[in-house]
């Protein structure tokens, strides 16, 4: 080697060894930075203790500024977001590199959150052609010379924010942690993605299909050019994990569409989800061979099983599909692997729905984007990747296990007058008696007494309407007693009041009712001029259509008024309950609104009856036969394929436990186990601190 070369070489060495970087790595904006790691902060910004764990900075006023340094923009980022509180004021922060006034990446204003330890999240988009190792500056901005806000933590993503649509119910926290984000993702699952296919597939583990010039929507296309089986999912995308293997599963699902046109008549294009490993699949195929839409669940074995082909006959008259090589279509599964839950739509070009089809597949592994195509040539563009369905549910948690078996159903609860929870449940197999156990933390229950009254129905429960200290319980149906408890022996002796339930104008029974009275975030329902103070929620199984649910009045729980002949939940194809909605019970919400459980049934079950499982939906508080909001999938798995086995598949029981903030619901767990859901952290509540300032 000359001279020169080797002195160029040690002085290259020199300097690497001598540069920050070679000692310290520079920071990947993909993972979380804690608030407290700053590198410079303004001199009034405090570091005080945080409410979800270790420390947040608070005291940030107008003009305030931090720094981070050292992060690495090269492999790209699309969004910021930022986990704020603020008690009472609104601002904006804004996103700089390397000083207060450097290139802003990104600006977004925030609100009040109502507490100083109330957090949530905001997120923006932001300039996404910054390279290079640069320092973070945010800085604030708002009016007066108060505290404005507190940041705990903040990360950058991969991909763009997707708009989402819901009720304010940020006081509201989701204890269950989601998996974390791997290194070098493209997408972080709270924001989903969006492809195109004008760049590369960098972002996709590819099995066979290649860019195409010949495009769908703009100036390619993913193609599959063959009849072998090809397939592209995505690794660092994902549904957030819903099982860990112990004793809870956690409500997580969302929506994947994509532009698809049939080349080749013996084409099968679809999408679906995949495993991490890629050997594990749900999907749905466009069949055009038979005019048909199939739901596959293909195992690591290499095993494929058609759960269901839609329409089930392939003649059947009443469903109109035709699917033509040459045309464009659109096809959207939304998928929970937590509830097994699947429902496919199919669109024309023009965006008009062609069909759907429902159906369960159990396969929690299942939660990577997938394409795949078998059979001949099939063209895919506009992917979108969308975990925001159903954002404004809570975040359920399933107990897998049943909580009491093997011969009950449709329970209700209440807690008793020594703070113990009960609940009386119908007896499966012997359906003119009724039992009671307790329970100390609402998931461990034991019996108190098998047979405590004979009567058939599923239970209401009404805590001391009358101001007589009794609790009171009916069955529900027509004219049917009520019975009374002072709580004597854990709530085994009850007795005929003398009262009955009255004319329910045909319905089957009453499966809810709210007395308005307990609930200062309720008032009486206004009606025709009148006051009531007792809502109830009817279902019907013998009119069309069958079941559903209207809404009753009344003032005395014997005389009843019919708010509204409609049903409250009509059946309709755009979600889970296409063939009839009972309202299986009902919870009021700090907003004053009603927390909805809906019994929502399909045409066709898996078991060879309408499948029920439960739907959430958010009822007007005011105007509780008015609905604000239905989920589109169950948020209580449905049944494994063949078996009615899981549940809550019909829940009659919200309880609310005040001591720990945990909301539970309860219903039939294979209509002869009680199963039970629950979650965490229900409400937000006010530290001493935050009570002892207003």
């Amino acid at each position: 080697m000359k001279l020169h070369s080797i002195l160029s070489a040690a002085l290259c060495a020199l300097a690497l060894f001598l540069s920050p970087s070679a000692h310290a790595a520079a920071n990947n904006p993909l993972n979380i930075v804690e608030a407290d790691t700053f590198s410079a902060k303004s001199e009034d910004i405090k570091v005080e203790v945080c409410a979800e764990g270790g420390q947040n900075l608070s005291a940030i006023h107008d003009g305030d500024y931090l720094v981070y340094k050292g992060f690495d923009f090269d492999s790209g980022v699309a969004a910021f977001k930022i986990r704020i509180a603020s008690k009472a004021r609104s601002g904006k922060v804004e996103l700089h590199l390397d000083s207060t006034t450097g290139p802003l990446m990104g600006t977004s204003a925030f609100s009040p959150t109502g507490g100083w330890q109330k957090w949530q999240d905001v997120t923006f988009n932001v300039d996404n052609s910054q390279s290079g190792v640069r320092d973070i500056y945010l800085v604030f901005h708002g009016d007066g010379k108060e505290p404005l806000v507190s940041v705990s933590q903040f990360v950058f993503l991969k991909s763009v924010v997707l708009p989402t649509q819901g009720i304010d119910l940020s006081g509201r926290l989701d204890a269950v942690d989601d998996e974390p984000q791997a290194t070098k993702a493209w997408g972080m699952p709270e924001t989903g993605f969006a492809d195109d296919f004008e760049s590369d597939l960098s972002h996709w583990n590819n099995h066979g299909l290649t860019l195409s010039d010949e495009s769908i929507d703009g100036k390619h296309s993913l193609a599959a050019a063959g009849s072998d089986p090809v397939s592209a999912f995505t690794p660092d995308v994902y549904i957030n994990k819903t099982d860990t293997g112990g004793e809870w599963r956690t409500l997580a699902e969302a929506s994947l569409a994509a532009d698809i046109v049939i080349d080749e008549n013996n084409a099968k294009p679809g999408i679906g989800f995949a495993s991490k490993d890629g050997k594990q699949e749900i999907y749905v195929v466009l069949n055009p061979a038979n005019n048909s839409m199939e739901a596959h669940r293909k195992l690591s074995d290499g095993s494929d099983v058609v759960i269901r082909q839609h329409p089930k006959v392939l003649k059947d008259p009443g469903v109109k599909m035709s699917l033509q090589p040459g045309t464009r279509y659109r096809l959207q599964i939304d998928w929970s692997p937590y509830s097994n839950g699947l429902i496919a739509f199919l669109y024309d070009d023009k965006g008009t729905a062609i069909t759907s089809v429902r159906t369960a597949i159990d396969l929690p592994a299942a939660r990577r984007p997938l394409l795949l195509c078998s059979g001949g040539k099939a063209r895919f563009d506009n992917v979108k990747f969308d975990p925001t369905l159903d954002g404004w549910n809570y975040k359920w948690e399933w107990h897998k296990q049943p909580v009491l078996g093997d011969d009950v159903c449709n329970p209700a609860v209440w807690k008793g007058k020594d703070g113990k929870l009960y609940m009386v449940w119908r007896r499966f197999g012997a359906d003119t008696y009724h039992g009671v156990s307790s329970s100390t933390d609402g998931i461990h229950w034991d019996r108190v007494k098998n047979e405590v009254m004979k009567c058939t129905g599923d239970m209401n429960v009404v805590l001391d309407p009358f101001g007589d200290g009794l609790t009171y319980l009916t069955p529900g149906s027509a004219n049917m007693a009520w019975y009374t408890s002072d709580g004597s022996n854990n709530y085994s002796d009850w007795k005929a009041s003398g009262k009955t339930v009255g004319d329910i104008f045909g319905n089957s029974r009453i499966q809810e009712i709210i007395d308005t009275k307990r609930y200062p975030q309720l008032g009486p329902i206004e009606w025709q001029g009148k006051s009531y103070r007792f809502i109830a929620y009817t279902e019907d199984w013998n009119r069309m259509p069958k079941p559903h649910t209207v809404v009753l009045l009344s003032n005395t729980l014997t005389d009843w008024v019919l708010a509204d002949p409609n049903p409250l939940i009509p059946p309709a194809d755009t979600f889970w309950g296409e063939k009839g909605n009972a309202i299986g019970s009902a919870f009021p919400l700090p907003d004053g609104n009603i927390l909805i459980a809906s019994c929502s049934c399909t045409f066709e079950g898996y078991t060879g009856a309408p499948e029920p499982s439960n739907v959430s939906a958010i009822a007007d508080g005011k105007q509780p036969w008015k609905i604000l909001k239905l989920g589109i999938l169950p948020d209580a798995p449905v049944s494994r394929e063949g078996v009615w086995y899981q549940g809550p598949n019909f829940g009659t029981a919200y309880y609310y436990d005040a001591d720990t903030d945990t909301l539970f619901f309860y219903g039939g767990f294979h209509d002869f186990r009680i199963g039970m859901m629950r979650v965490q952290h229900f409400l937000h509540s006010e530290k001493p601190a935050e009570k002892a300032e207003k």
